[in-house]
């Protein structure tokens, strides 16, 4: 196992103990707060250090491309959904909003099968758009947890940057059948 697939692998480790200290937070236990931002920011930045360390040491494997970006969506997907139904936040998460952000991504990962399923091998290859979500999204879940006024802008911008991806990986899987159906 590479060492890059370890820092990923780390990442999903921490993730039932930023849960925990999510669902466990309330005004008396402020210490929750500040520990699930403190493992947030740890897991955000091993998502950094994990792509840097595969691709400066050419450790890119097959597992770390499946597992990154799982365990990415694990860490956004569920952070959002706990932070929403954790009333006690404030600024807090809108109900609506992981609802959003998990549909975005299950028709990403949808429309890629479909794809493969009906015209073979299909290459997902990381977007500008999905970085920029995945960015907004972990910077948005950061301001909730620093409890700073920057939550709301950055969560519309998070949602903005969701419909984007959304119609970028439609047009790239669109050219990618196009390719397929005139080669």
């Amino acid at each position: 196992m590479t060492t890059a697939n370890k820092i990923t692998l780390s990442r999903l480790v921490l993730l039932p103990v930023f849960l925990y200290c999510i669902f466990g937070y309330g005004p008396e236990r402020e210490a929750l707060r500040t520990a699930a931002l403190f493992i947030y920011v740890l897991a955000a930045l091993s998502d950094l250090i994990d792509g840097w360390y595969a691709r400066r040491f050419n450790q890119s494997s097959r597992l770390g491309k499946r597992l990154d970006p799982l365990a990415d969506k694990l860490l956004i997907n569920l952070g959002y959904v706990f932070v929403a139904a954790n009333p006690h936040f404030s600024p807090g998460v809108p109900l609506w909003a992981p609802p959003l952000f998990l549909a975005r991504d299950v028709y990403i990962v949808l429309g890629a099968y479909f794809i493969n399923e009906r015209y073979g091998p299909f290459k997902v290859a990381p977007r500008l758009s999905g970085k920029a979500t995945t960015a907004l999204q972990m910077a948005a879940m950061v301001s909730v947890l620093a409890s700073l006024r920057l939550t709301y802008p950055l969560l519309f911008g998070a949602l903005a940057a969701s419909a984007w991806s959304a119609v970028d990986y439609f047009i790239a899987g669109y050219m990618q059948v196009q390719e397929k159906k005139a080669g």
